[in-house]
């Protein structure tokens, strides 16, 4: 039974908290205690000491504010479920407009915890790497992407499974992405989206210049280095689209799976459903044959309602 959550509202996606006062209302009326953090922009939540350890915490957002949130929730192994507030939303897959019907399966526990797995970051050097505040939990729920400083030239960059060399990418940078972040940058980057159900890391580049560098999928028992081979220029990295650090030439970037994972809410509802989610929200496998067909059909019987008998 849940006493405590944390609701992280994104003031930009919900400024007239509309969304915000429905999740509020709600859970007090059924005596449950309510942190409200709000958020503006790209901004990261800053969670006091009354809003950590909550039974749940739903973010009202994108899905840029769902990763933020789920940086500061991970490690207690807090539950988030997500309403999109925002554009796509394939996170935060409850759609606003059906809020209340999906607050009510929250409240009579009809939801289950759909573990996703994450990666986890290190330096292979003794000195270790040089990092910005953003990461300090080291963990990524989408994705790690390597790429040059500047923006507007290629890096090159040597990758390793398990200390085997693989391939150097000449390219504008890597992503190494768990199942959950391959319907992100990766598949925007022509990579393969992976159900959240398989066990594996897909890598990336971005951009290549060489015909023959396609993406890869490997399980993900491996550990995963990226070396940077720029003489005089620094390569960064970014966990979630934070960016995080700096790779000096030579420096190398671990990623391995973290030990822990990322607890998602699932209701096991058709909509919800990953197949559904691809279908809805990127048109996966929709031919533009059928949609055009359907939508004269649909304009066919508004312009032609059904006459009703004469009596």
């Amino acid at each position: 039974m849940l006493k405590h959550i944390t609701l992280v509202q994104n003031l930009s996606t919900d400024p007239q908290s509309h969304y915000a006062k429905q999740v509020l209302e709600f859970f007090t009326h059924h005596g449950v205690h309510v942190s409200h953090l709000q958020v503006l922009g790209k901004d990261c939540p800053e969670v006091p000491a009354e809003a950590e350890n909550p039974d749940l915490v739903i973010v009202l957002g994108g899905d840029g504010t769902f990763l933020r949130a789920a940086r500061k929730f991970v490690m207690q192994q807090v539950p988030l479920v997500g309403v999109n507030t925002g554009a796509l939303g394939f996170l935060t897959h409850i759609e606003a407009n059906k809020l209340h019907s999906y607050l009510e399966l929250l409240m009579q526990g009809q939801y289950a915890l759909d573990p996703r797995m994450m990666l986890s970051i290190k330096s292979s050097g003794e000195s270790g790497i040089q990092k910005t505040d953003v990461c300090h939990e080291e963990l990524a729920l989408n994705d790690v992407v390597v790429k040059n400083a500047n923006p507007s030239q290629l890096c090159r960059l040597h990758l390793f499974v398990n200390d085997i060399p693989v391939a150097v990418y000449d390219s504008d940078g890597l992503i190494l992405s768990t199942p959950s972040g391959t319907t992100a940058y990766t598949m925007a980057a022509g990579g393969p989206v992976i159900s959240p159900e398989v066990d594996a890391i897909s890598i990336t580049p971005i951009c290549p210049h060489s015909f023959s560098a396609k993406a890869v999928v490997v399980p993900f028992n491996k550990e995963f280095r990226v070396q940077s081979d720029l003489k005089n220029q620094d390569v960064v990295f970014a966990l979630d689209g934070l960016e995080c650090g700096i790779l000096k030439p030579g420096e190398s970037l671990v990623v391995v799976r973290a030990p822990i994972p990322f607890k998602m809410v699932n209701f096991k509802l058709g909509d919800d459903d990953f197949y559904s989610l691809l279908k809805r929200k990127l048109q996966w496998s929709m031919n533009p044959r059928w949609q055009s067909q359907e939508a004269k059909a649909a304009q066919f019987h508004t312009e032609h309602p059904p006459q009703s008998p004469s009596s």
